[in-house]
């Protein structure tokens, strides 16, 4: 079975690379790997290196690379999913899974009906940190070469001025008039850049929306049935990567 390590691009050199700390001790300690066994290490921006067990330290591992090759279990467009923040764990959930299918960044999203709130910015940096080691692991369990960037929490009315940047944005809606997403493949093959937004189970507010549709967010269905906010991310998230991917 093909399991991934993860090491930071800092830590990787033209022909060497070093794994510091828990991935260490993990490596070493549960797995019992040696010098001069091969593992898979992936850098989190797109590259995954086959590499030998060179030295084995108190602190780090030294391997020497093998190998490398980019693009690896990676969709062809890059979707950021924003997303109303969830409470307890499952935001966790979330940012487990949206890394799972695929989403190339998270934004944790605060608008006028979001009932979480992450208070002082320790509170909310000791989210972030937990979300993006939550990342880690999940990137490399589905063998993703491309770690998610998780970004900080951003309020709606921020969110509004950087539509324009994408080639796409579209936002999880219960209107009646709400787009099909299969309509939109038309759009496949001039879109490589998208943005999913989903809000607050209780929805967005309707000046909310209406700014929403005036910055370029094109409203579109997630079905007959309202879905618990995490469910729509994901589910929103899937549905762009299967019609536009």
């Amino acid at each position: 079975m093909i399991t991934y390590f993860y090491s930071k691009p800092e830590n990787i050199k033209k022909d060497t690379l070093k794994i510091p700390g828990e991935e260490k001790k993990h490596i070493v300690s549960v797995l019992r790997y040696k010098e001069g066994d091969s593992i898979d290490v992936v850098d989190g921006r797109g590259y995954v290196y086959k590499v030998e067990i060179a030295d084995i330290k108190k602190n780090e591992i030294h391997c020497k690379i093998i190998s490398k090759k980019s693009g690896e279990n990676e969709p062809k467009i890059q979707l950021s999913l924003a997303q109303s923040l969830c409470k307890g764990y499952k935001m966790d959930w979330l940012i487990e899974k949206a890394t799972e299918i695929g989403v190339s960044s998270v934004i944790p999203l605060l608008t006028e009906r979001t009932i979480i709130k992450l208070g002082d910015s320790k509170k909310e940096k000791a989210k972030i940190d937990r979300w993006r080691k939550i990342a880690i692991a999940s990137m490399k369990q589905s063998l993703r070469s491309f770690l998610p960037d998780i970004k900080p929490v951003t309020q709606l009315k921020k969110l509004l001025p950087e539509i324009r940047k994408y080639d796409l944005t579209l936002v999880g809606s219960l209107e009646s008039d709400a787009e099909n997403l299969r309509d939109l493949r038309q759009l496949k093959k001039s879109t490589k850049n998208i943005l999913a937004i989903v809000g607050p189970e209780a929805g967005f507010t309707d000046e909310e929306l209406n700014q929403l549709k005036s910055a370029g967010a094109i409203p579109v269905s997630l079905g007959r049935r309202r879905l618990k906010t995490e469910t729509a991310g994901i589910v929103l998230s899937s549905l762009v990567l299967y019609e536009l991917d």
